[in-house]
């Protein structure tokens, strides 16, 4: 096994409940690492992989749920579940998910994580040594098989941004990007308390589209959908949502099936004269709402449909108790702004030629827009501020006149 200079963000592994904060004491070589390849290998470890989600306190995550992720990479037959168990002398010290593309059967040796827009679907482990496993996980990976391509990312909460730095580590090139991510939205205790914490354009476009969209429209808002409801909006929504290309429609309608069979699972939308205009699907576990799903009616842009569900979903979340929202898969630059400020930290490693074509030249394309080259390229270009809407302004203005 080859060394490797310790990644950034170290810290030394204590398996109690609370792992031990002392930055410079943990060496890679102090872990190895253990591959699983497919479903019935990672269940054989269920009960020890749920013991560490328990412990590093991440078990209020169903994305982490064993379950939803080997369902979740079922949902296509080219893919394949790799598992990588991280341990430590004493135990099990993290767990880091991914999927292998397969072609006819074949594992093409390019493997990924979920979510990277979030970065909360790939790691268990305690929240300050999660980067530095995902970077030994994935070394040893490519050390130990004959994995061609490998990458992840993992959300490290609100600490500071990792300088990006790429090394060639036994015949590996292993890269390490941060960036900054905002998807956690907190709610407080009524709607207009949570509204106070936005700036003031937002404010004034929830309440207007909404009750622009209630009175042009005659929108209704559905908080609990039944199956056949969700199957109605879905077929209703198959044409003129924003989602222009069949296989990403296809995608959402078997990620849409997953999610019915999750706890904690809720679908709402909005409905204009007998039709679905807008959806969305999530799921609760406590106090914390995770969306994963929207779509909307391209025909009714200018009434900012996003907004007016949001409206909704923001106050019958706070309705309900919950006390923050994730968008697991982003959100658009007005929420952003709103929402607590994370730093998210992307591990890729390749060997070879042609994983270095794959990964730069193919992928990028395939895997748009979460594929780590995009990410880096956000970064370095973020997303301009929307312009104000210029005709909601002018019929304010004209209202308070």
């Amino acid at each position: 096994m080859g060394t490797m200079p310790a990644p950034v963000g170290t810290a030394a592994v204590a398996c109690a409940s609370t792992p031990v904060d002392t930055p410079g004491c943990y060496r890679p070589a102090e872990y190895s690492v253990q591959v699983l390849r497919g479903a019935k290998a990672v269940l054989a470890l269920r009960a020890e992989i749920a013991e560490l989600r328990e412990r590093t306190c991440q078990d209020d995550n169903p994305l982490l749920s064993l379950d939803f992720f080997l369902d979740r990479v079922s949902l296509f037959p080219g893919n394949q579940p790799v598992v990588l168990l991280v341990r430590s002398a004493a135990c099990l010290a993290g767990t880091v998910y991914l999927y292998e593309k397969t072609f006819c059967g074949i594992p093409t040796g390019y493997l990924r994580g979920f979510d990277h827009l979030s970065g909360e679907s790939s790691v268990i482990a305690h929240e300050q040594i999660r980067p530095a496993l995902l970077q030994i996980a994935i070394h040893q990976l490519l050390l130990m098989t004959s994995a061609r391509v490998a990458w992840a990312t993992v959300c490290q909460g609100a600490a500071k941004s990792v300088a990006s730095s790429q090394q060639e580590l036994n015949h590996v090139r292993m890269q390490v990007s941060s960036i900054g991510r905002e998807h956690r939205l907190k709610l407080s205790d009524t709607f207009d308390a949570t509204l106070r914490r936005f700036g003031s354009h937002t404010r004034r476009n929830l309440r207007y589209y909404r009750r622009r969209a209630e009175k042009e429209l005659n929108a209704s808002f559905s908080p609990e959908l039944t199956f056949a409801e969700s199957d109605e909006a879905l077929q209703h929504l198959r044409e003129p949502s924003f989602q222009p290309y069949p296989i990403s429609l296809a995608e959402w309608q078997k990620m849409d099936g997953l999610m019915r069979t999750q706890p904690g699972y809720f679908a709402m939308g909005l409905r204009s004269n007998g039709k679905w205009i807008s959806y969305l699907v999530g799921m609760r576990k406590g106090k914390l709402t995770y969306l994963l799903i929207q779509m909307n009616d391209n025909g009714f842009a200018r009434y900012s449909l996003s907004t007016v569900l949001r409206s909704h979903f923001f106050e019958h979340e706070i309705g309900r108790g919950q006390e923050e929202i994730k968008f697991v898969n982003g959100t658009c630059a007005t929420f952003k702004r709103c929402c607590e400020p994370d730093t998210c930290v992307t591990v890729s490693a390749r060997r070879g030629l042609a994983a270095f074509v794959l990964f730069n030249w193919i992928a990028p394309w395939h895997s748009a827009p979460d594929h780590a080259l995009n990410m880096q390229r956000w970064a370095a270009n973020p997303e301009p501020t929307p312009l104000v809407d210029e005709a909601a302004s002018r019929e304010t203005a004209t209202r308070s006149k």
